[in-house]
């Protein structure tokens, strides 16, 4: 790869997520930045609505996301179409005059918007539907026309109910045929994903709590409490390891079978053989193993090496 670094984004990035022409970057206020395959800006970037973005997935050409204010208590659910040039929203103080549901603002060019009444925990998709879970609401399973298939209640693990907040939804997984919902006491329910019938519940043996998972297929990372990680298969731990600190994003690596993990001011490739990791002074939110390009939260691409690549 040329030693040139794409373009600083100009705003402080959160996630990045891939879809069929290229990346879409997630900022911490909100920002939508287009990308293409090889991460030059396409457009500006710009801010659809003024909230932070608490969950985003994308379903072929379509980003689904939630935004929450948790200083005015509002929160959206809307579908933005990636194809379309995204669009500049509506200022945070117009937010504060129209607080009932007929003069509700929603997200800028959104095919479709809802007010949410409660606050979004997890959002996940396959190419056909959506997961969405609310706090105290339930799960939901909709088109990606926000058509509703199924809805469950919340989420509960009979061993969990005593320790508290163990049983608050964490993350959920949206497979081919399941949907999985992980607590943050280690709870794992599986649901049929065509008709919402729970499968199997089972609490992942381990100690600590989760605060977040990774997924590639079978493959699993988890994010614990106290800045461990630890790898799973078959509902069992087969590895833990400790980070310097929170972990921003994890890839599973096919060709090396482990997980590239992007950490506190650090990055980490780990697998049953090996951990090796590069100390950084910015924290990374995203790595590209293939072009050993990281994108860090001062808007700035760098080269990283982190052992040799076969």
């Amino acid at each position: 790869m040329a030693s040139e670094h794409p373009e600083d984004l100009g705003f402080t990035p959160k996630k990045v997520l891939q879809w069929k022409n290229g990346y879409l970057v997630i900022g911490v206020d909100g920002e939508l930045q287009k990308l293409s395959n090889d991460y030059s800006q396409i457009d500006n970037f710009v801010k659809p609505f003024p909230m932070s973005i608490r969950n985003a997935t994308i379903i072929g050409e379509k980003l689904i996301a939630t935004w929450l204010d948790s200083e005015l208590l509002l929160a959206r659910m809307a579908a933005i179409n990636l194809n379309d040039k995204l669009v500049q929203g509506v200022d945070r103080s117009e937010l504060r005059v129209r607080r009932t549901i007929d003069k509700a603002l929603h997200p800028a060019a959104s095919s479709w918007s809802h007010v949410l009444d409660a606050e979004p925990l997890a959002l996940n998709s396959n190419k056909r539907s959506f997961t969405f879970v609310l706090w105290k609401k339930g799960i939901y399973n909709m088109t990606h026309e926000a058509h509703e298939i199924w809805r469950r209640k919340e989420p509960q693990w009979k061993q969990l109910s005593k320790l508290p907040r163990a049983q608050e939804t964490v993350n959920v997984i949206v497979k081919e045929d399941v949907t999985e919902i992980w607590s943050r006491g280690m709870g794992l329910n599986i649901y049929d994903l065509e008709n919402g019938d729970l499968i199997s519940s089972d609490v992942i043996n381990s100690d600590g709590f989760l605060l977040d998972v990774f997924n590639d297929g079978e493959k699993y990372l988890l994010q614990l409490n106290d800045n461990h990680v630890a790898m799973l298969e078959d509902k069992k731990i087969i590895l833990h390891a400790r980070l310097s600190g929170p972990v921003s994003d994890a890839r599973w690596c096919d060709k090396k079978q482990g997980w590239y993990i992007c950490g506190w001011r650090e990055i980490v490739f780990l697998s049953a053989e090996n951990f090796e990791k590069v100390t950084l002074n910015e924290i990374p939110i995203y790595y590209d193993e293939i072009r050993n390009l990281a994108l860090f939260n001062d808007s700035k691409w760098r080269h990283v090496s982190l052992g040799e690549e076969e």
